[in-house]
């Protein structure tokens, strides 16, 4: 449940504000998400819900919320606004960002009426030749947090209701935990191949449920099929992308997070199948070519579906 809800907190809400399809409480690019400015989410305290989806994520241990802007989490946590690490990646808006880098550099400025009209709205002086540096950076300040105040009190106080707020606060270390770079949370091969619990090398891994039909799974196969399949699953997350990586830790576990413990078990079946409760990925025997097993997990895991013995 609480991959899903990071999942739509990341991805966006069928909403229908604004006139578009998706809405997302946090836009931009990765890494320098900032909040949205759009009223219906004020209104509507979609930001302190935010904070409740993050903090209740964080407390039942499951996804963190990755690619917050560095600026947005040093005014979230208290930080002065003279100390903000704003970048021009933080501005979604690329008008905006057009206007910055054209005030801070040397060349003679252009389309001096949409410069002065946003200036006047944001209580700034007209630029000149002395001022246009220091306008840039706080035209850019104003733009990432002096516009977004509100939506971070109101993150904050969502953050507090669930009750992590005094960790946070008092050991500053989780928040990297909690707020991780987009950047820094790559998936590599070696990263999933160390997690991976394999089948033994002569039955079949055993476990203690039951199979959709009722039966227990008991039932051994040759070293050779275990060997042979495993060998093909090494294969693939040596050779993919780091996309397709992505996609069969969410069919595998549910999120596209690694687990600390990864069990792949061999057994009779169709297609790949897996049980995300137990982070267990269930591969057929029968396959004899890497082609033909690359293409069908490949299938099984583009269908963008995670669940219960999910195919």
């Amino acid at each position: 449940m609480m991959s899903s809800v990071i999942f739509k907190l990341m991805s966006g809400f069928h909403l229908n504000l604004g006139n578009v399809a998706i809405n997302k409480i946090f836009e931009g690019e990765p890494d320098h998400l900032i909040p949205s400015v759009l009223d219906e989410f004020l209104d509507n305290d979609m930001f302190t819900v935010a904070g409740r989806m993050i903090g209740h994520s964080f407390l039942y241990r499951g996804p963190s919320f990755p690619g917050l802007s560095p600026a947005i989490i040093h005014i979230l946590f208290g930080g002065s606004l003279e100390t903000t690490p704003v970048t021009i990646q933080d501005c979604p808006d690329l008008d905006i960002r057009d206007i910055v880098k054209m005030l801070y550099g040397d060349a003679e400025l252009k389309e001096c009426d949409s410069i002065h009209q946003l200036c006047l709205s944001w209580d700034l002086p007209a630029p000149n030749a002395t001022n246009r540096k220091w306008l840039s950076q706080k035209l850019l300040l104003h733009a990432v947090v002096e516009q977004t105040r509100r939506q971070i009190n109101q993150f904050q106080k969502g953050l507090k209701e669930t009750g992590i707020w005094e960790l946070l606060i008092h050991r500053r270390d989780v928040i990297p935990i909690l707020f991780p770079r987009e950047s820094e949370a790559q998936i590599t091969p070696q990263m999933i191949l160390d997690r991976i619990i394999w089948p033994s090398s002569i039955t079949v891994f055993f476990e203690n449920y039951e199979d959709e039909d009722g039966d227990e799974d008991e039932d051994s196969y040759d070293a050779i099929d275990v060997c042979r399949v495993c060998g093909y699953l090494k294969t693939f997350i040596e050779n993919v992308s780091p996309a397709e990586l992505k996609r069969l830790i969410k069919f595998w576990t549910g999120w596209e997070v690694p687990a600390t413990e990864m069990r792949v078990k061999i057994h009779e079946a169709t297609f790949p199948t897996a049980l995300t409760c137990f982070e267990t990925l269930r591969l057929p025997r029968h396959y004899t070519e890497y082609k033909q097993f690359h293409q069908d997990l490949r299938v099984c895991t583009s269908i963008g579906c995670s669940s219960f013995g999910c195919v």
